[in-house]
């Protein structure tokens, strides 16, 4: 294998872990905890008492709230955008490299959005509930950010943080001439949205103007990480700004959502484990099983959550085994995610590349350029 390749092997590598933590969080503890939550998403009757929560899996989770695997997944995939992105951003312009990014979220998303709405029908079907939305509410949804932009409730619990993405992805194209020279200064934007959001906190602005803004913050340490890696920044300030980074991720996020100001626990140890896969990418080199993982992870995502919950609560109703219950959905959910990655995603993605690539390419002007695969898309907890 090319040193140079492997050496940023390591993200899609984190990719694979990322998905399969959010999985674990979703079937191994929320679906048994916070039965209310689920009901309200599958829109099925809760999970009664008389199915305890497994103490087989109770190991997992004997560091919550400190550690969730949810969280944890969810800030790797936050930190591998952040330090891909920036290699997409030197070779094109910001309408082709906007142009990519379209083609690969939203044609999966809709995909898996509607593997979601399907599983909402089925299990009502089942339970006889009626269909509980309306035509628009479920529409709006298909674009990630209208129903954010409309004020509507996520009908699937996950597209939170595609919204985030997004966001991401815009912030990068308007300071795509930061980018490209490598220079410092890109690092002025994640100074500026913390005013913004400190301001908003203090002058009583809604959980959709607040919500974003800690983790779009967040999001630049994985950019600290892709300028060290390219030598545009030192080892001494590379740690500076990673370090007020993350102070400015745990403030916001402790004042904007107090509820949520444990999570920063877990979203510290996710950029010490990017940190070691980093410093060690050989640990991290690809396998057929990581590839695998890696390739169906945005799928994965997308689909694992209410689809698999309905499942579930399906099975378990029918008197099967928890155990077997957890096997069976996890499989099915692994197999959907690949079949949706090879029909949906690849071929969405490869038309998303030719037309990004009319847009003229520019040749980066960052020493240094190293292949790194761009398809890294988290997400997405």
């Amino acid at each position: 294998m090319d040193q140079t390749r492997s050496r940023v092997d390591f993200a899609n590598t984190l990719r694979g872990i990322a998905a399969v933590c959010v999985l674990i969080a979703h079937y191994t503890y929320n679906f048994w905890t916070l039965r209310g939550a689920v009901a309200s998403l599958t829109h099925a009757p809760a999970l009664p008492d008389q199915f305890a929560f497994p103490t087989y899996l109770s190991c997992l989770h004997a560091m919550e709230p400190q550690f969730n695997w949810g969280a944890f997944g969810v800030a790797l995939f936050f930190l591998v955008s952040g330090f891909v992105i920036p290699f997409s951003l030197r070779n094109m312009t910001w309408q082709g490299f906007l142009v990519g990014r379209l083609f690969r979220i939203v044609p999966l998303y809709m995909a898996g959005f509607s593997v979601t709405l399907l599983a909402i029908w089925l299990v009502g079907r089942y339970f006889g509930i009626a269909w509980p939305f309306s035509f628009s509410e479920a529409a709006i949804h298909y674009l990630p950010g209208l129903r954010e932009f409309f004020g509507m409730p996520s009908i699937d619990g996950i597209v939170w943080t595609l919204e985030i993405e997004i966001k991401f992805y815009v912030i990068c194209a308007l300071a795509v001439a930061l980018f490209r020279r490598g220079s410092i200064w890109v690092f002025a934007v994640p100074a500026a949205l913390a005013a913004c959001e400190f301001y908003m906190i203090h002058n009583s602005f809604g959980p959709a103007f607040l919500i974003p803004v800690p983790f779009l913050i967040f999001m630049f340490i994985g950019v600290v990480f892709h300028y060290l890696h390219v030598g545009a920044l030192t080892a001494e300030r590379s740690l500076f700004l990673g370090a007020s980074l993350f102070f400015g991720f745990s403030i916001l996020l402790g004042q904007a959502m107090p509820g949520l100001a444990s999570m920063a626990w877990t979203y510290g140890f996710a950029v010490l484990v990017f940190a070691f896969a980093a410093s060690f990418p050989q640990l991290f080199q690809r396998t057929r099983i990581g590839d695998f993982f890696a390739d169906i992870s945005y799928p994965l995502y997308v689909i694992h959550g209410v689809a698999g919950y309905a499942a579930l609560r399906v099975l378990l109703d029918l008197g099967v085994k928890a155990w077997l219950s957890l096997i069976i959905v996890t499989a099915g959910a692994t197999g959907l995610a690949w079949v949706l990655h090879v029909v949906v995603e690849t071929p969405s993605h490869n038309l998303g590349k030719r037309l990004a690539a009319r847009l003229r390419p520019i040749v980066s002007q960052l020493p240094g350029t190293v292949p790194v695969p761009t398809n890294a898309l988290p997400a997405a907890a």
